[in-house]
């Protein structure tokens, strides 16, 4: 992976008054309206500037003190729930952040985090005003949390401030071709772990063993899961269709997953097993290369 931020120079667009301004595409979307918040005032808003455009953030969390004093109305949103649109760009095209406040905020983050839940780094903080993202990302998609926060009492020592906070997210496309990328891991619980297949329609014949699960995080969405077991002499093959296609898969798959088959039946006995998981666009990495999963199953009788 290249280096993963060049550099994060922030710079940030601040209007005079509170949504006086926004992007080129118009007003904030009322789906975007941040809910179970009365009696919080107007919120600031978010948004990037990219080379096809300009787009809104989705929400993802406030914590902002209530009008006319008292305490604070906080709400957390579903993790990139809200992101439909992947805008590209380029390395080293620069990405200005727009905000949307009555004030200046005081401090401004970003994390970046693959589009499989990933994060790329810790958190950069970005200067306060007039900001920009200089990325330098290999192909991929992206999720980009950008967090901004306000000081709620000032005047105060560095340790007691309180700070009021929103923060938005975005989708973000960086083109080129991308190679399938796999992290698996299973549960151990030690014993016996090797995998004895009562019959072929045994749901665990795509099990890590026959006592753990395993799980696999991708950055591309799956679409099939192939599985071949082979002793040289016969195979037995079978597809897995991953509906809808998704960036997650758990082991064993569930046992009424749609699959085509051919080969077998196979007699009792020792075969190798070879797990490939296949991508959107073709795509392929073989799973039981990784220590999460045994490259060897044993096929007992009916």
């Amino acid at each position: 992976m290249k280096s993963l931020l060049k550099a994060l120079a922030a710079a940030l667009i601040v209007a005079a008054t509170a949504l006086a301004c926004g992007p080129a595409s118009g007003g904030q979307p009322a789906e975007q309206e941040w809910p179970g918040g009365w009696p919080v005032p107007p919120l600031p808003v978010m948004w990037l500037e990219h080379p096809s455009g300009s787009t809104w953030g989705s929400p993802s969390h406030y914590c902002w003190r209530v009008k006319h004093g008292g305490g604070r109305v906080c709400h957390e949103y579903e993790f990139w729930s809200g992101i439909d649109d992947y805008p590209e760009t380029v390395p080293g095209k620069q990405i200005p952040v727009g905000i949307e406040s009555e004030t200046t905020p005081d401090r401004v983050f970003v994390h970046v985090f693959t589009r499989s839940g990933n994060l790329m780094a810790d958190f950069v903080q970005l200067a306060p005003t007039y900001p920009v993202l200089d990325l330098d990302l290999d192909p991929g998609d992206y999720h980009l949390r950008v967090i901004g926060q306000w000081q709620d009492n000032p005047g105060a020592a560095y340790v007691d401030r309180i700070y009021n906070e929103v923060a938005y997210e975005f989708g973000l496309r960086v083109p080129g071709e991308v190679e399938l990328l796999a992290e698996c891991a299973s549960t151990l619980i030690g014993g016996d772990i090797s995998i004895t297949l009562s019959s072929l329609n045994d749901p665990l014949r795509t099990a890590p063993d026959s006592a753990n699960h395993a799980g696999c995080k991708f950055n591309k969405p799956i679409t099939r899961v192939s599985l071949t077991l082979d002793d040289g002499a016969r195979s037995y093959t079978e597809h897995f269709h991953i509906d809808p296609p998704s960036l997650t898969v758990g082991f064993p798959l569930p046992a009424e997953s749609a699959s085509e088959k051919s080969g077998g039946p196979l007699p009792t006995g020792q075969y190798t097993r070879q797990l490939v998981a296949i991508s959107d666009d073709g795509d392929q990495v073989e799973l039981t290369t990784m220590n999460a999963f045994l490259p060897t199953v044993t096929v007992a009788g009916p």
